[in-house]
């Protein structure tokens, strides 16, 4: 959760709008880089903003989009599609 807070206070808005903005293609180099910190530095890693931006260029910005896609998708989702299977099933 903390996660995405800190994810739409870089973006300026809500988690939904943010979303909408990659679909839409208006989501920039600067909050793709914002979007992927809090979740690599939550893996417990001391990287910086600069950090990240030198991976996103090296791996090139349709990578960086797909890895943000993924990260807002899991987000909305609760996480693991696997264990909301699991619970349903008990």
């Amino acid at each position: 959760m903390d996660g995405i807070a800190r994810i739409e206070s870089a973006c300026g808005c809500g988690i939904l709008k943010v979303l909408n903005k990659l679909s839409d293609g208006d989501l920039t180099t600067t909050e793709i880089c914002n979007i992927l910190l809090p979740i690599i530095r939550s893996g417990g890693n001391d990287i910086q903003i600069k950090d990240v931006q030198k991976v996103v260029w090296e791996a090139g910005l349709a990578d960086a989009m797909k890895s943000v896609a993924d990260i807002l998708s899991k987000a909305l989702g609760g996480g693991d599609d696997e264990g909301n299977v699991k619970e349903a099933e008990v």
